[in-house]
């Protein structure tokens, strides 16, 4: 690994500090379900086989893949920083390079405490360009003192010889995206709006707009996109998915709303047809879900199944046509059981397009109808409460199944074919989890578990049978026991900490380097 000379200029001169997977399995040969390194344990699992635990990668928190001609490429963004591996074999991952902490370390930063957070790390697969999102909690920096945000450019055109290109400094940092091709970068989180006001995700409100077609020079712009999103007020932007159209879907407080980033089309703000850019983008339909279905209408992330994923998605039928669901996740921890918030849900976005969103108020809000709600709440292979750090995260989708990260209830593996009916088919809850994102690559799942490290998982037959039967494997009538456990051995708990401004909603360790009971990130 080595940064590239030449790269500290402008903004980069301010802040920038210069500065092997184990043996695989016999293919197709399923591995025994093995306990965690810790207490030797078995996991709770279902239709599920485990099939490599990726050594060194506690404090993964996202994947991405990019193919290098006849080359599978996996990225994995954590605490440690940025590593790559060849999955071409997938039970056989190799580790090929490690940006560490101390190469992304700024002037300032301490580089013995984690890199936070890049909850969702974006490459461009043509460029073969990787973009880590670094929070204001980076490296231990505390309220009160400077705090660096932006985005760090890092060229993967060897994924062997990673080189940091530069370092966007802006406002914000928690996820970045691209749109139009990564002709773009779209930036959320929170922005350190000044506010005086106690609710956390009432201080920002807005998408930071990079161009970023010389990677090189990055310029953010001093435009701001989905302001004003939660029933006509300011609340937090989180995370922004780019479906199959080029619909670019931001979600946060207030709902899951999407734009048209590029092409000409009619604004139903104005009534005219105008050209859509990504700094000045056309509103295209989402909103909030009923306060029922998601009390805190904090909107995690999000998906809509249309064009060539459309078969990923739900189904479609005539009350639910190919481009009309949405799928979103409730990010919520009041409720540790699961039982009344932090769920997902399939929303309609029929009756969303004429900027309804765009035009409420609190006094006359607008919701978007519910089709279909799941939880772990009351299911097989779930942790009963009132202890258990509950709620949806991240999720994957395919072949109308999907994977879903429920921290330490694990992972879940839901048949969503008929959207109004989600039903679990598999699961993989293995002791000290806390499942943050699974990620579908060909036939196996990686999942990003911040306790455990990277884990590769397949799904077994038993699941797509449960899928074609449309055969619930988990409800219960009561809470379940918890599966391979006996009353001398209590469950192990990570000691998770509130992040000092996001709180529960991004959750760190505390201690590790830190000072006792102190958060470290």
């Amino acid at each position: 690994m080595r940064v590239l000379a030449g790269v500290v200029t402008g903004v980069v001169l301010a802040f920038l500090g210069l500065g092997s997977a184990t043996a695989a399995p016999v293919p197709d040969a399923p591995v025994q379900q093995e306990s965690t390194r810790d207490n030797g344990l078995q996991a709770a699992a279902r239709n599920v086989e485990l099939r490599k635990t990726i050594p060194d990668t506690a404090g993964a928190i996202s994947i991405n893949f990019v193919q290098y001609r006849h080359r599978d490429v996996m990225f994995v963004s954590g605490t440690f920083g940025l590593k790559t591996y060849d999955v071409t074999r997938q039970d056989e991952p190799k580790l090929l390079d490690h940006l560490t902490k101390k190469e992304l370390a700024l002037p300032g930063d301490d580089p013995e405490q984690r890199f936070w957070e890049n909850e969702d790390v974006t490459v461009d697969p043509k460029r073969k360009l990787v973009f880590l999102a670094r929070e204001r909690s980076a490296f231990g920096r505390q309220p009160g003192n400077e705090r660096p945000t932006g985005v760090y450019i890092i060229s993967a055109a060897d994924p062997g010889k990673l080189e940091l290109l530069n370092f966007a400094s802006m406002g914000t940092g928690h996820i970045t995206t691209c749109v139009n091709d990564c002709q773009y970068l779209w930036t959320t989180g929170y922005d350190g709006t000044p506010s005086t006001d106690p609710d956390t995700y009432r201080r920002s409100g807005k998408v930071f707009v990079t161009d970023l077609r010389d990677p090189r020079n990055p310029k953010t712009l001093t435009t701001y996109v989905d302001t004003k999103r939660n029933q006509g007020e300011t609340h937090m932007t989180h995370d922004v998915q780019v479906d199959a159209e080029g619909v670019a879907w931001v979600a946060g407080t207030g709902g899951t709303r999407g734009y048209y980033t590029r092409g000409w089309h009619r604004d139903p703000l104005t009534g005219r047809v105008r050209e859509a850019t990504a700094y000045d983008p056309v509103p295209y339909a989402g909103g909030a879900a009923p306060k029922l279905d998601m009390p805190t209408s904090f909107s995690h992330n999000s998906f809509r199944p249309v064009g060539d994923t459309v078969e990923d998605g739900p189904r479609p039928t005539r009350e639910n046509p190919a481009g009309s669901l949405l799928l979103h996740t409730e990010e919520a921890f009041d409720s540790p059981t699961c039982k009344d918030q932090g769920r997902f849900v399939i929303s309609s976005l029929q009756g969303s397009t004429r900027g309804e969103s765009w035009r409420a108020t609190p006094d006359k809000p607008f919701t978007l109808k519910t089709v279909g709600v799941w939880s772990p709440d009351d299911q097989e292979g779930t942790v009963p409460g009132p202890d258990v750090f509950c709620s949806a995260h991240y999720f994957d989708v395919q072949k109308r199944i999907v994977a879903y990260s429920w921290y330490e209830q694990g992972t879940r593996f839901l048949d969503i074919t008929d959207p109004t009916k989600p039903i679990q088919v598999a699961y993989w809850r293995p002791e000290g989890a806390v499942s943050w994102a699974p990620y579908f690559h060909r036939d196996r799942i990686f999942v990003a578990d911040f306790g455990r490290g990277v884990e590769v998982l397949k799904l077994t037959k038993g699941a797509y049978d449960a899928q074609e039967t449309h055969t619930n494997v988990t409800l219960k009538t009561e809470p379940v026991k918890e599966s391979a456990r006996n009353a001398d051995s209590p469950r192990k708990r990570l000691p998770l900490a509130p992040d000092p401004d996001y709180g529960y909603g991004c959750p760190m360790l505390r201690g590790g380097g830190c000072g006792e009971g102190s958060a470290c990130c």
